[in-house]
Parts: structure tokens; sequence; C-alpha cells
């Protein structure tokens, strides 16, 4: 039986506001305790205001809203259900012929819109958020970051003395432990940021701590050319650090992975993290559709007077956690390789469908 367009309005609109109201409620939370330690980070730092923090917080925050968004899912789903039943309006719903599934067409359909969202539009804008953050608590904590990947190349910062030294190159490829960059440009600068020498190479070699260099183009700071060869420059980093700056693929928004990916591939690292992390992001819907199935299976019992409501929330929510962590297990064996990264992504969320589906079966027909 068709659901009335009425009806399914007025269920999506009472989920909806649920929705925002439990989001807000964990956010706001979520903020509170990220501002609490900002604040006893920047205890030491006397040049720090509240503004300071608060403005961090609020960076941070987008990045975390991904983490309680099935959560708020899970809570708005199993209030409306619950309201819908205290008020007898399921009951009267289910009198006029109209089954479960009816009752969840249209959670389902904001559910699934709010997951495409989220994928699309928010996770850019989390990245650009979570970028922004770093930077701003770089400065204000004063952490150094001498490695950076951008779509245009590896940018690495040395010091020489007092004196920085910032290497860049076009395309890195790892062989063994060795790492080969091609398209090298070094920027030797003074104390004073001000150039004193640049040497463009068409290749160079990381390796042992040192960048070599075997044949070169230098310019002082006047543009004089001169042929360099076998040039060696000392290097606290090392391949392994270097691929640590690699191991972030949330600083990266779904739509950049893809790309980021291959740049990896081509590198010779591994980007099996970064593919785990996209497929991750993708399977996302899905994880937000179990979770209204969870609270479907514990709050449309055909017999709404059977009671024991505290306990019907508390293994919905007790489930919901059993998803979060099963999701994680996963995500680990993925990311390990133990487990194929679509398999660890969607499976987890695709599996408990089907087990909510079947119970909410077996409910509807007993």
């Amino acid at each position: 039986m068709k659901v009335p367009p009425l009806l399914s309005r007025y269920i999506s609109k009472n989920f909806f506001l649920s929705f925002l109201a439990t989001l807000f409620v964990l956010m706001a939370l979520i903020l509170l305790f990220d501002t609490i330690e900002l604040l006893r980070r920047s205890a030491s730092k006397d040049y720090m205001t509240f503004a300071d923090v608060l403005n961090l917080g609020l960076l941070k925050l987008p990045q975390m809203v991904p983490l309680i968004l099935p959560f708020a899912i899970l809570i708005a789903s199993l209030v409306t259900f619950y309201r819908l039943s205290r008020s007898n309006e399921l009951v009267i719903a289910r009198s006029a012929g109209l089954s479960v599934w009816n009752f969840l067409m249209p959670v389902f359909l904001v559910v699934f819109l709010i997951g495409l969202f989220n994928v699309t539009l928010f996770n850019p804008f989390a990245t650009i958020m979570q970028q922004k953050f770093e930077t701003v608590e770089g400065i204000k904590f004063q952490k150094n970051n001498n490695v950076s990947w951008t779509s245009k190349g590896l940018w690495l910062r040395e010091k020489k003395g007092e004196e920085p030294v910032i290497i860049h190159a076009d395309s890195v490829r790892q062989v063994g432990t060795d790492l080969h960059l091609y398209g090298v440009s070094v920027l030797e600068l003074t104390a004073l940021e001000s150039l004193k020498r640049q040497i463009e190479a068409p290749e160079g070699l990381l390796q042992n701590n040192l960048l070599k260099i075997a044949k070169g183009l230098s310019f002082n700071d006047l543009g004089e050319k001169k042929e360099e060869q076998n040039l060696i420059f000392p290097s606290d980093l090392s391949l392994e650090k270097i691929m640590q700056t690699f191991n972030e693929p949330e600083s990266f928004s779904v739509w950049q992975l893809p790309g980021f990916i291959h740049m990896l591939d081509d590198a010779g690292f591994s980007s099996v993290r970064h593919r785990m992390y996209f497929y991750s992001v993708l399977s996302s819907v899905f994880y937000l559709l179990a979770m209204v199935f969870i609270a479907a299976v514990f709050s449309l019992s055909p017999n709404q007077r059977s009671g024991n409501t505290l306990m019907k929330m508390t293994g919905a929510v007790l489930c919901g956690f059993i998803l979060f962590f099963l999701s994680r297990l996963t995500l680990a064996f993925g990311t390990s390789g133990a487990l194929p990264v679509i398999l660890a992504a969607f499976g987890p969320s695709i599996v408990m469908i089907f087990v909510a589906a079947t119970a909410l079966l077996h409910l509807e027909d007993g």
C-alpha cells in the first residue's frame, strides 16, 4: 500500500526536526570537551586568548560531525518512532493497512539525502576546516611541519644551521628504502628568509638522511647561473618520516582522494589507508541507513503496549555501538590488508541492514 503523501511528510518532518535537535546537542557536547582540552593545552601559552581557543574548537568541530552523525540518526529515529507509538499514530496507521515498511520509507529517504549531503558537500567543507585548524594550531602552538604533500608535488623544509633550505620535487618514487625525486628545486635561504641560492635539477635521491643531486644548475641572488655536480644536503628527514605525512587521509576530501591515491600508486607508496578511508566515506550512507533499521527493530514492535521502553532503547543504542566497533575493526583489517577494502568498508553496514530487515520481517509476520 502506498504511503499517503500527508503522512509521509509528517513522519519526515518529525524525524528531521528530531535529527537536528539531537545533532545540535551532540555537537555542543563535542565543542565543550574540545574547548576544555584546548584550554588545558594553551594554559602555558600567555599569548592565546579564549577567542583563539574557541576558534580552534569551531574549526575542529566539522571533522567530528561524521563520527557523531550515525548516533544522531539512531537517537532521532528512536525518538520519532517512540513519539508516534506513544500517540497511537502507528496503531491507527497499521489499522488502515500500512506496514512497517510504509513507516520507514519517509525516514529512509531523509537519511539517504542526509548521507548524500554528508559525502558530497559536507565532507569537502569539513576537510577545508580541518586544514585551517591544522594551520592555525601549528601557528598558535608553534608546531613545525617540515613535510607537505600537495597536488604540485612534495615540499620539504630543513634548517642548515640558522639558514632554512626548502626542497621541492614535482614527483617522487620509492625504490626500496630510497626515495627518488624528479623535477627537483632547492632554495637556500639566509637567516632573514631572503634567497641565497637556487638549484634546479632533473633528479635527486634521498638516501640515508642525505639528499644527493648528481647534476644541476645553481642560480645565486644575482641570477648568475652555474653548473653543479655531486651536491649533498644533510637531512633530518627519512623515508619513514615522509611516509607518515601520507597517513592522514582525512586531510583530503572525497573528491580529491582518487587523484591523490593515483599519485601515491605512481610514486610507489602504499595507498591502502587512503583507499580504505575513501570507501568508508562512500559507505557512510549505508551506515546511516543501518542505524535506522536498528532503531526500527527496537521501537516498531506490533505490540506497542508491551512496555520495557528503557530496555528497548538501551538495546538499540548497544547495537549501534556494536555496529560502530565492528566498522572500526573491519577498518583496521582493511588498512592492514587482511580484508579487501570494499568488503571492510561496506560489509558491517550491509550485514546489519540484512539482519535488521530479517528481524523486522519476523516481527511484522509475528
